[in-house]
């Protein structure tokens, strides 16, 4: 059954994308503030399911690019419109559909305010069933397709500030990645991105399908807890993960390099030592030393005395958490999570060690 858009989704829909974030993804109060927009005025975002679509539709992917914790941030309601005007503009393209680049308590949400002020369809699907710190593991494959040329529109930045950027290029899905990424560093650390058009046949093989749905059930098996413990218990029983660890945040250390946050921290749990490694989500766990979970398995942090998921950006330390753990294949991915180029910049800007751990994840030649 394709999932309704309504106001009494919402709240299930952004703890659900907070939680399948991963520690990134977006906040909650973003999400929700844009899902409370794309229902303003008797509007309403419409999804359908990817066996919707006809066999000629050119499906859009809409991201928001920028570092979680970056405090000029801006971008407004229009600026969703303009990214997909700028490519139908500059590029002579139809679009018939949208999906998200990815779950996260923000971007779960990124396609609905040009869903409901356009009238363009969501699919019931995302680049990637989980957040991720690069656009180039939310492209499907794409970024290591040999001679697939992108066209990508991004816009943000505050015009009182002199901030404001508008952003259309075409190139390869690493070059114009990297535009993007400086272009939201420019904009005070955050612009909304409209990227690589598709067709339904490449949907259905590569993207991260019914993750609005499986968002939404995640969400609302949290909200049927009454404890604390209860709630991340039962997200966890519906993931099929389990928490790892609980325990007090110690040692705590978050930059901006590069539009990304970048990161480390410590949960004492007993007689335990944590380590969470962090680039925007969660990139590993160590315990006592030892690797315990490698991205792209899912870590969350959720607050023990609310029990509400906690991005990297919003973690404090002292702070008394819980720590989720699923393994990556309870999730749904898409195919730019199985591309090796992904893995080694996580490598060589958190100095620690992912390709060894994750052999089997790598889409083999």
């Amino acid at each position: 059954m394709v999932l309704k858009i309504d106001e009494s989704k919402i709240e299930a829909l952004a703890i659900g994308g907070l939680i399948l974030g991963g520690g990134g993804g977006g906040g909650m109060d973003h999400g929700i503030e844009n899902a409370q927009s794309s229902l303003a005025d008797g509007r309403r975002p419409k999804v359908i399911a990817v066996e919707d679509l006809t066999e000629n539709a050119t499906v859009l992917t809409i991201s928001a690019v920028g570092a979680p914790s970056a405090t000029e941030q801006y971008v407004v309601v229009e600026n969703y419109v303009e990214i997909v005007e700028l490519l139908e503009k500059n590029y002579g393209l139809k679009v018939d559909a949208l999906i998200t680049n990815e779950m996260g308590g923000g971007s779960s949400f990124n396609a609905f305010i040009p869903s409901a002020l356009k009238g363009i369809p969501m699919v019931d699907a995302s680049c990637n069933g989980r957040a991720h710190p690069l656009g180039t593991m939310g492209a499907m494959g794409l970024a290591e397709t040999p001679g697939y040329v992108t066209q990508q529109s991004a816009v943000g930045g505050d015009p009182a500030t002199n901030k404001a950027i508008q952003l259309v290029t075409q190139g390869s899905v690493n070059a114009t990645s990297t535009l993007v990424r400086k272009a939201a560093v420019e904009a005070g650390g955050l612009v909304v991105v409209a990227r690589n058009p598709v067709s339904k046949e490449f949907i259905l093989k590569n993207a991260a399908l019914n993750t609005l749905t499986q968002s939404y059930e995640v969400g609302n098996a949290f909200l049927q807890g009454t404890t604390p413990l209860e709630k991340v218990e039962n997200a966890a029983n519906y993931l099929g993960g389990t928490v790892v660890c609980q325990g007090k945040v110690q040692d705590f250390e978050l930059t901006i390099s590069g539009g990304l946050d970048v990161g480390i921290c410590t949960v004492q749990d007993q007689e335990d030592d944590y380590v969470l490694y962090i680039w925007n989500e969660y990139m590993a766990l160590d315990k006592n030393g030892e690797r315990a979970s490698t991205f792209p398995d899912l870590l969350m942090s959720f607050d023990q005395a609310t029990g509400l998921p906690i991005t990297t950006a919003e973690l404090k330390a002292e702070q008394e958490i819980f720590v989720l753990q699923v393994p990556y294949q309870k999730l749904a991915l898409g195919a730019g999570m199985y591309e090796a180029s992904g893995y080694e910049r996580i490598e060589q800007t958190l100095g620690i060690e992912i390709l060894p751990y994750i052999q089997d994840v790598i889409k083999k030649a």
